[in-house]
C-alpha cells in the first residue's frame, strides 16, 4: 500500500505541511523577548525620535515589531506617535497590544514623558530587572489615553 501523502498533488502537500506547521507551533504567537537584532531598530528609532524625525522613528519601531511582534517598547512608541498625530484610536490599539505581554519583558526602559502626553519607553537597556518596568508604564499610558479620548468625545 502506497503512502497517501505521495498521492497528493504538490500544491496540496505544501498547503497541508504549512497548515500543520502553523497549528502545531504555539511559539509562533509568543513574544521573542529581545533577541539581539531587535535592539538596533529600537535604538535607531529612539535617536530618530530625539532628533524630531517621527517618520524615521516609525519605520524603525515597525522593523522592531516585525522581529518581535509583541515588543511593548516599539508598540508603546508607535502609540505615542499616533497620539501626537491625533489618531487616538490607533494609539489605543497599539497600547492594548503592547500590554498583552509587557509583564514578560524585564529590560529596564529609559523613560521620556511629554507634558500632557503619553510616556515614551525607548531604548531598553540590556540590564534586566526582576519585575517588568514597561508594563506599568503602558498601563499608565492607557489610562492617560482613555482620559484624553473621553475629553475629545465630550468636546472638552
Amino acid at each position: 500500500m502506497q503512502c497517501r501523502l505521495l498521492q497528493l498533488s504538490p500544491v496540496v502537500l505544501i498547503v497541508w505541511i504549512l497548515i500543520s506547521w502553523l497549528f502545531s507551533s504555539p511559539a509562533a504567537a509568543q513574544p521573542q523577548l529581545f533577541t539581539d537584532d531587535v535592539f538596533t531598530p529600537l535604538s535607531l528609532g529612539y535617536e530618530a525620535l530625539r532628533s524630531g524625525n517621527n517618520e524615521a522613528a516609525r519605520m524603525q519601531f515597525e522593523k522592531a515589531i516585525k522581529i518581535d511582534r509583541y515588543n511593548p517598547y516599539a508598540l508603546n512608541n508607535l502609540a505615542v506617535l499616533m497620539e501626537r498625530e491625533g489618531k487616538l484610536k490607533e494609539a489605543m490599539a497599539y497600547l492594548l497590544e503592547a500590554e498583552t505581554y509587557a509583564a514578560d519583558y524585564l529590560n529596564k526602559p529609559d523613560e521620556i514623558c511629554d507634558v500632557g502626553g503619553l510616556c515614551l519607553a525607548v531604548n531598553p537597556a540590556g540590564k534586566k530587572s526582576q519585575k517588568s518596568s514597561i508594563a506599568p508604564l503602558i498601563h499608565g499610558n492607557i489610562n492617560l489615553l482613555r482620559i484624553k479620548i473621553g475629553k475629545d468625545k465630550s468636546g472638552g
